[in-house]
């Protein structure tokens, strides 16, 4: 017995415009698809369901490619501080929220709108008892006041290698963290099993409600032991509907090499060694050829000494292992392309160059000759549309988030969030990848590297499966693929501008059940 969907525009994404406006369901596989009429006929004494989509839109569920989702988890349930104005105000929410956790955290500050970055000092003036650890929006940054130094073990004379600790005018350490610094945060932070199952579970539920059921996730460096991660993510995915792609950090892979831990589970498995090559824009740890054009001092951070980021990827070959690496600037995207080019993939796989934010034409060429994928994130764009202009200036902001070119390369482009540091909402990453505007409607940055509608979705259903291996039953809506799709309000493909972020989702369906519905009308 099954379900028969029908009065839809069931759009399968399997080629452009291809759609049908019926769908017959079975143990959570599609059937046919076809003319309403022929599948009634056809499965007349097995339909137990009929269900009325009135004339809505059906894509292939989303799978966000990029994303922390544990951190996503921890974020809902912590003070969001991504709209935060005023300093003060922050920190007295912070204090009187409390709780019972030793820290006190506040998640994606942005010191833009704040008018100067944080200090210590400012903290400890308001709380000075408590560690307290504010997070920049790019997570490439953190503020600690004093009490946070001082649970971190850091004094005038540390240095960490691939970081940066923030000093004052008379060479005092001022709380601010940069990159590989961070990296003692997140030790001192950790997480356990309990408390990773509590996060997962607040994050797979909101995902549901943006149409999101998969997603390629790196967490095991950074919520505590990885093995008890690893099993927080066997609890909650015995009972979720979800599917996970774990990439391996560098800093935990041989402990989990050692204890052979990467077998694959029923609705997760593992990709990837995950290492970063440099840091951010908004923190310039970007690593550029030329200097920053708001700071002719600054070139950015590199994570590892090349000699160190070589043995690395080395490392990885030695055990069988793709690379992911997190590229942000052109002289960062440039070491890791030579180092791929050194040491090849295993022939019939593909490393990963996580944001690729920029590239030249000559970079993009030998990505060409790669077997790569390219994790973008389109929702940056028209989240940082001003600070690329900042960092960058004129002449080498077009340089910017080339999608189209990216794709053109050949390579595989997979669209994500990176949340918690940007909105899981796919809209948002359409809206950017289609316009290439600011979420303000500003002019588009460089539209020549515009995507058609149909190839920013495919960036997010279909391209994200095959990246993984799973697209043999995901990311398309056809016959014998798992009825995994949402439902929306209105057409994507006959959507402009803003109505992009207006659309509403009206049902997430995993193999043929609901786990998030809005409404709809049962006939």
């Amino acid at each position: 017995m099954g379900t028969l969907w029908v009065n839809g525009k069931i759009y399968t994404m399997n080629k452009e415009h291809e759609q049908a406006r019926a769908m017959y369901v079975e143990h959570g596989r599609i059937l046919k698809m076809g003319d309403e009429g022929h599948l009634r006929r056809t499965y007349a004494g097995r339909i137990k369901q009929i269900v009325n989509l009135e004339g809505k839109s059906v894509y292939p569920a989303f799978t966000d490619s990029h994303i922390h989702l544990i951190g996503y988890g921890e974020a809902l349930d912590r003070i969001d501080a991504t709209e935060t104005t005023d300093l003060q105000v922050l920190l007295e929410s912070m204090k009187q929220k409390g709780g019972n956790d030793d820290w006190l955290v506040a998640e994606g500050f942005d010191d833009r709108l704040l008018g100067a970055m944080p200090t210590r000092e400012m903290i400890d003036a308001v709380i000075p008892d408590r560690p307290v650890v504010l997070k920049r929006v790019c997570r490439h940054v953190a503020v600690v006041n004093s009490k946070g130094l001082e649970r971190l073990g850091l004094i005038h004379h540390t240095v960490i290698e691939g970081g940066k600790l923030g000093r004052d005018a008379e060479g005092k350490l001022n709380g601010v963290l940069y990159d590989a610094a961070l990296d003692l945060l997140h030790k001192e932070l950790g997480g356990n099993r309990e408390k990773n199952v509590a996060s997962l579970h607040r994050a797979i539920d909101s995902l549901f409600a943006h149409g999101i059921v998969g997603a390629h996730t790196e967490d095991l460096f950074y919520h505590g032991d990885p093995l008890e991660t690893i099993q927080a993510y066997e609890d909650v995915l015995a009972d979720l509907p979800f599917y996970a792609h774990l990439l391996v950090h560098e800093q935990v892979v041989d402990e989990l090499i050692q204890q052979d831990a990467f077998a694959k589970r029923p609705r997760f498995d593992f990709g990837a060694m995950k290492l970063f090559v440099d840091g951010s824009f908004g923190g310039r740890t970007a690593l550029l050829s030329q200097p920053y054009s708001d700071d002719s001092g600054q070139r950015g951070i590199e994570v590892h000494r090349p000699d160190h980021l070589e043995a690395l990827v080395k490392k990885a070959r030695s055990y069988g292992m793709n690379v992911a690496a997190h590229v942000i600037g052109d002289a960062a995207a440039d070491q890791f392309i030579t180092l791929l080019e050194k040491y090849p993939a295993k022939r019939g796989t593909r490393d990963r160059i996580i944001h690729a934010s920029l590239l030249n034409d000559a970079l993009l060429k030998r990505i060409q000759a790669l077997p790569a994928l390219i994790d973008a994130q389109p929702v940056f764009l028209s989240d940082d549309m001003n600070l690329l202009f900042e960092r960058l200036g004129n002449e080498r902001v077009d340089g910017a988030y080339r999608f189209k070119s990216m794709l053109d390369t050949g390579a595989l482009v997979l669209g994500g969030s990176d949340a918690p540091i940007s909105s899981v909402d796919v809209r948002k990453g359409l809206y950017a990848a289609v316009t290439r505007q600011s979420f303000e409607e500003s002019g588009a940055l460089n539209p020549s590297e515009r995507l058609s509608m149909y190839e920013a979705l495919r960036s997010f259903t279909y391209a994200p499966r095959v990246a993984t291996g799973t697209h043999g039953r995901d990311g398309l809506l056809i016959q014998s693929y798992n009825a995994t799709f949402t439902v929306w309000e209105e057409d994507f493909f006959e959507l402009r501008g803003r109505d992009i972020l207006d659309n509403r989702l009206v049902m997430t369906v995993v193999d043929g059940t609901p786990v998030y519905e809005a409404d709809i009308v049962r006939a």
